[in-house]
């Protein structure tokens, strides 16, 4: 697959390369650097030490002296975005020393700036080092804003990972004369999330920077998972945060050329005072909140478990140079993982693309230990934000369950338990923040609660009265691993191609059987019937499903077009006061109901029609998805 796409793009010719080179080098000539000079300060910074920047630094340091005592590290599960903002805000708060950031994705909306707010105030209050690195791809942010935090202090340090042009907001002829001029390079990212406090309080997992991973969008939330650990002198990590900073693919603000040449200039005339970028209305309960001693003892220090052994996996950032060639020590770290499980592995992930070389390992051990459950959750068309890499998943679907023996669960959009798993009530309630006003116009954003409970109570919510940017809904994007009740994973890889060949990843590794039984049930949570759908094969009737079959496997193994529509899988939902089994039982069909391969999309679902062309003509794009 890969060796095929090399060959089509090697097969553009030379000359357009040479043309686009060319051009590539005129422009960057052209933006050459000029002197630095300062610029304008924030304007409207409060002097005073107000009492909501002390954090509980006291606390968390008796709370590290009692963990590290003997030599232990201690964990933390967050499942619920809310708190996993309150946390954020309360570490930035406690921070004296050093702040940490890297991240895929930082968009400036209100979670965005209220942290970056948090951030400055570390820095200016406190004299508190911030270092943030941020990638690229999806963060084209305002150049006059990056400017002025590039001048805000010498230890207040802001890089983006692989740029385009060596610009913030690099045009579209820079982008794809990079594109040209080294697919590869362009293509792989910073898919990293980690927030280092102090080098002795870290958060990593799924979240990236915005409204929709910390519960506070009107319309689509993700069900991400983090993991708080609590660790003395963390070699390895130290060692992550160093190389990545260092990276000569990791690129200073000053080194920009559009925000090198806004610092050359007068300045812009926008007020970046605290209103700029924090509206303590929006999250006036977690801003006292987050200093509360009880709450975050209550919430937080209460819920750690004590763990002798955390293992860190990550990349190097050079991996960028490597692609397509050699798969991530991450990739492999978690296959020898798989390898060696006895019992069961449980795997979370909202894309589940599964390259060739994963297959097989999946494949042998079906073969080898067929006692052994394999069980994945991941998204329902319906609840995925990505209908393109699902397309992917529904054409190897029969592969994952037939020839791999995968228990597959695809998630709701909106679960019986979507109360446990979020603030859903608040969302409904709220109005909508000036961003979702400007974006979408209010009335879209007037939720008729009666009628929602009224619908779900019914078990009537479906694509046609729930995606209409007028309920809060969940998509699934925690990635995480559990291999035989002892070992898991939590981190930012997904299992897909992008993870293994592409992106930067990273996560840790912790062998403790409460921490693992504690992040079991979590998942299980989000497999159970009421929040799942099963995937499993349909019910057999022979010459139809004979028939089937065979133009299936010749649809099938065609290199990248599956043209046939009808699949010989489907998903199932448990029904109404029936026992659940499993697909191997003998009244499975008895106690579950055959509701289709997308479930909670409406007949004529433009989503369900990209999916199915997509699926039948888009597999040349399945390594890059």
């Amino acid at each position: 697959m890969f060796s095929l796409q090399g060959k089509i793009i090697n097969a553009i010719p030379k000359t357009a390369y040479l043309i686009l080179f060319f051009v590539h080098v005129f422009f960057i000539l052209s933006c050459r650097q000029k002197n630095i000079v300062t610029y304008p300060s924030f304007s409207g910074f409060p002097d005073q030490n107000d009492s909501f920047s002390v954090g509980t630094t006291e606390l968390w340091k008796n709370v590290y002296q009692k963990v590290t005592k003997d030599g232990q590290s201690a964990a933390l599960i967050l499942d619920h975005g809310e708190e996993s903002l309150l946390l954020r805000i309360n570490l930035i708060r406690s921070a004296r020393k050093s702040i940490s950031i890297q991240t895929f994705s930082w968009e400036f909306d209100e979670v965005g700036m209220f942290i970056l707010w948090e951030l400055i105030e570390a820095n200016q209050k406190r004299g508190v080092k911030v270092q943030l690195l941020i990638d690229h791809m999806f963060n084209e942010h305002q150049v006059d804003l990056i400017a002025h935090l590039s001048t805000l202090s010498d230890d207040f340090e802001i890089k983006y990972f692989n740029p385009s042009a060596k610009k913030l907001t690099p045009s579209f002829l820079d982008k794809i004369s990079d594109l040209a001029i080294d697919f590869h390079d362009h293509n792989a990212r910073l898919h990293n999330k980690l927030l280092v406090v102090d080098g002795k309080f870290i958060i990593t997992g799924g979240r990236n920077i915005n409204n929709h991973y910390f519960d506070e969008v009107i319309g689509l939330n993700y069900k991400d998972r983090d993991a708080l650990i609590i660790q003395e002198n963390s070699t390895e990590l130290e060692k992550c945060v160093t190389s990545y900073w260092q990276s000569e693919h990791s690129v200073s603000t000053f080194d920009l050329i559009d925000v090198n040449e806004a610092l050359s200039s007068d300045g812009s005339n926008i007020n970046y005072d605290q209103d700029y970028f924090f509206k303590y209305d929006i999250f006036q309960k977690n801003y006292s909140r987050a200093n509360n001693e009880s709450v975050i003892s209550n919430i937080f220090v209460s819920s750690l478990i004590n763990i002798s052994s955390v293992e860190w996996v990550y990349d190097m950032p050079d991996k960028v140079e490597q692609a397509p060639q050699v798969n991530s020590s991450v990739t492999n770290k978690l296959l020898s993982l798989i390898e060696s499980a006895q019992e069961e592995i449980l795997i979370q992930s909202p894309y589940v693309v599964i390259s060739e070389e994963t297959q097989n390992v999946f494949r042998s051990l079906n073969r080898t230990s067929p006692d052994l459950k394999v069980i994945v959750s991941t998204n329902s068309l319906a609840a995925t934000d990505n209908w393109v890499t699902y397309a992917a998943n529904y054409q190897e679907k029969r592969v994952y369950l037939d020839d791999l023996g995968l228990e597959i669960y695809e998630f709701k959009p909106i679960p019986t338990d979507i109360g446990k798993m979020m603030n859903y009530e608040k969302l409904l309630t709220r109005p909508p923040f000036y961003r979702e006003k400007v974006l979408f116009g209010a009335e879209d954003f007037k939720v008729n609660v009666n009628l929602l409970k009224k619908l779900r109570n019914k078990k009537l919510i479906n694509e046609k009265n729930i995606f209409l940017k007028t309920a809060p809904y969940l998509s699934l994007h925690a990635k995480s691993f559990v291999i035989d009740k002892n070992i898991t994973f939590i981190g930012s890889y997904n299992l897909d191609p992008r993870s293994e060949i592409y992106n930067t990843e990273l996560g840790v590794i912790i062998r403790d059987d409460k921490f693992a039984q504690v992040l079991k049930e979590s998942i299980e949570q989000d497999i159970n019937p009421r929040n799942s759908y099963l995937v499993a094969m349909k019910k057999n009737r022979l010459i139809v499903s004979t028939l089937n079959m065979v133009m299936y496997r010749i649809s099938e193994a065609f290199p990248f077009f599956d043209p046939w529509p009808v699949r010989p899988h489907s998903c199932f939902q448990l029904k109404e006061d029936h026992t659940f089994v499993t697909p191997t039982h003998n009244d499975f069909f008895q106690n579950w109901k055959d509701v289709g391969n997308f479930p909670g999309l409406s007949f004529f679902s433009r989503k369900k029609a990209y999916a199915r062309i997509f699926k039948a003509a888009g597999m040349i794009f399945k390594p890059l998805l």
